[in-house]
């Protein structure tokens, strides 16, 4: 089903909001079905609810050549919230979608109660791995308003809700991650040997990133 961004762009989103929904956020050149459904993760909070939203550009969601930076992608999330009648989320988010997630969370932090952020570390968003990505990918033109949008951003100043990092020990994009999350004084999880293409499927992230969200 759609909803409407505040410039009328169309967002792909799905909901079964439960008892305690979760607001699942993909990353680069990837969308909902391929890292949420695939995965596992919303068999795994079949019994909490869940929100999916294709970010703009991704997935089933409108090709728009403009809105790509991390707050106008928050407040794109809060029109999927809002459409959806879910007043407050739990998120899950993986690689690029921290930032949103981080970016959504400063913006309207009564919507959020905790961000469990996957593939993710300190470093900014990197230009030149979006564009290999991209140039990777048949048709990945799309995609190019995006890199603009979000190369350079990073997840900056104090951690907007309580923060769970998670991240593959070979994931080279979140190197830093159990740095950074100590630099912040915040858990971190070791995803084990996983790599940034596998790491969101394993069963340590759903397990640790659950047992955050309860505790």
């Amino acid at each position: 089903m759609p909803a409407t961004a505040r410039d009328g762009v169309k967002l792909w989103y799905d909901s079964d909001p439960g008892t305690r929904p979760v607001l699942f956020l993909h990353g680069f050149a990837s969308d909902s079905e391929q890292t949420w459904e695939r995965t596992g993760w919303l068999r795994a909070v079949a019994d909490r609810g869940h929100v999916v939203t294709d970010l703009r550009g991704h997935g089933q969601s409108e090709r728009a050549t403009t809105g790509y930076s991390p707050d106008e992608l928050a407040r794109d999330v809060l029109a999927v919230l809002d459409a959806a009648e879910v007043p407050a989320v739990d998120v899950v988010t993986y690689s690029m979608g921290g930032v949103v997630g981080w970016a959504l969370a400063r913006l309207a932090p009564a919507r959020v109660r905790a961000l469990a952020l996957g593939g993710i570390g300190g470093t900014p968003v990197q230009r030149e791995s979006m564009l290999r990505v991209q140039q990777a990918l048949s048709g990945g033109e799309d995609l190019v308003p995006c890199i603009e949008g979000m190369a350079g951003h990073r997840l900056s100043g104090r951690p907007p809700a309580r923060t769970l990092f998670a991240a593959g020990d070979d994931d080279e994009v979140a190197a830093d991650a159990r740095s950074f999350a100590t630099s912040l004084n915040v858990p971190y999880v070791s995803l084990g040997r996983r790599n940034h293409f596998n790491a969101v499927s394993g069963r340590a992230f759903k397990t640790s990133a659950l047992e955050f969200f309860d505790g």
